[in-house]
């Protein structure tokens, strides 16, 4: 194989992988992340939620009422649907996260949902707040909370 076509190649292989969209949950940036829905920036990341369609790049919302705001007004079905822990764990898996859902929890858009890892947790807190667990996701999307 000749120099030139070597170059050709690594050069293709170099955009290659910097087009590739990078597969798991986004980073977020404190104060400089904005919401994907309503603009506002991620202040609080215990409240974030995030998502991934095919071939896109994820979007990241400051509110889980955020992104469920978004997925009702839009026709993308996400492949991925990422949730920071309350607790402040990190990202959960929407399909393994356990749900507490209450108009009393103060979530930066009003969305009054929290994910959590543990069982326990969440029934602490629907307790705390005066609310309900929902233990999927599917739940959480019909839930009628006061999302905007």
């Amino acid at each position: 194989m000749s120099t030139r076509t070597l170059v050709i190649a690594a050069f293709a292989l170099l955009s290659a992988a910097c087009s590739a969209i990078a597969a798991g949950p986004p980073e977020i940036v404190v104060d400089t992340t904005a919401c994907s829905h309503c603009g506002m920036l991620v202040s609080e990341p215990i409240y974030a939620a995030a998502y991934q369609a095919q071939g896109q790049p994820p979007r990241v919302f400051d509110d889980i009422g955020c992104l469920l705001e978004a997925l009702r007004g839009e026709a993308t079905v996400p492949a991925e649907v990422w949730l920071q822990e309350a607790g402040g764990a990190g990202w959960l898996d929407a399909d393994t996260a356990i749900f507490v859902a209450s108009t009393r929890i103060p979530t930066p858009m009003s969305g009054g949902v929290l994910a959590y890892a543990a069982a326990a947790a969440a029934e602490t807190a629907a307790t705390a707040h005066g609310g309900q667990m929902l233990r999927s996701w599917q739940e959480v999307r019909t839930w009628k909370g006061e999302a905007k």
